[in-house]
């Protein structure tokens, strides 16, 4: 059974992962601040699968990472599969956005992809074998307004990737990101009121948001088997926004 890591996974698209992959593989939830939440999670996904833990770490800073791979390694054994979905965003112009956020959101984006894609890669190198998911956004793509560092570092996680795909290709290890449209997670709810979202649910050409479980599905299979050929792929999932 592979042991597979997903960050920022205590609700969201990290939940609805987690869940999917319970429980056919070792699961190692991570959560910085939602400590409750990520226990609740580790509580039903144990009760069909004892290969499972819930680690409390900051994967934008180097020492929390390593900790994290070190409890991992001593749990359930190296990671075989990384999911990189912690991430945040900040909606403001960008007159009005300070250099404080746009550096927590290039630290919580984008340097937790590199930190853990590093210290995950040695152990794959060694068996030769490994996949690498990023979670990147169609913003990463296209840019949106009012959110230039949320964009930008979703742009940066796409070039990320396929530059690690074409590094770490001969040892057959894949990289992919996955850039999804809109999603109903919390993220939503919180920052925009029901009338912007009616009003941004006109925009998406299947006249709704994506699912976290449709994000889930996508990763399910970009790990698995059947997917063995694909590798430096930016794949859109956005219901033709």
């Amino acid at each position: 059974m592979k042991t597979v890591l997903i960050t920022g996974s205590s609700r969201g698209i990290g939940k609805a992962i987690a869940r999917r992959l319970n429980p056919n593989y070792k699961i190692a939830i991570n959560y910085k601040e939602s400590k409750k939440a990520a226990l609740s999670l580790l509580e039903e996904l144990r009760q069909t699968n004892p290969y499972t833990i819930a680690i409390g770490a900051d994967v934008s800073k180097e020492d929390q990472v390593e900790e994290m791979f070190a409890t991992i390694e001593k749990n359930l054994g190296a990671v075989d599969i990384l999911i990189n979905n912690a991430g945040i965003a900040h909606y403001s112009l960008i007159q009005d956005t300070p250099y404080e956020s746009f550096q927590k959101i290039i630290q919580t984006n984008l340097d937790s992809v590199f930190l853990t894609s590093k210290r995950a890669v040695g152990k794959m190198l060694e068996k030769k074998e490994g996949v690498i998911i990023n979670i990147s956004s169609i913003w990463g793509e296209e840019g949106s307004s009012m959110e230039s560092a949320y964009s930008a570092s979703k742009g940066a996680i796409n070039s990320l990737t396929k530059s690690l795909a074409k590094e770490l290709a001969p040892s057959k290890i894949r990289v992919n990101a996955i850039a999804p449209g809109i999603v109903e997670t919390d993220m939503m709810t919180k920052d925009f009121s029901k009338e912007e979202l009616e009003e941004l649910k006109k925009e998406v050409g299947m006249e709704r948001f994506a699912k976290a479980e449709e994000i889930a599905n996508l990763v399910a299979y970009l790990i698995s088997e059947e997917a063995s050929y694909i590798t430096g792929d930016i794949i859109n999932i956005n219901g033709g926004y």
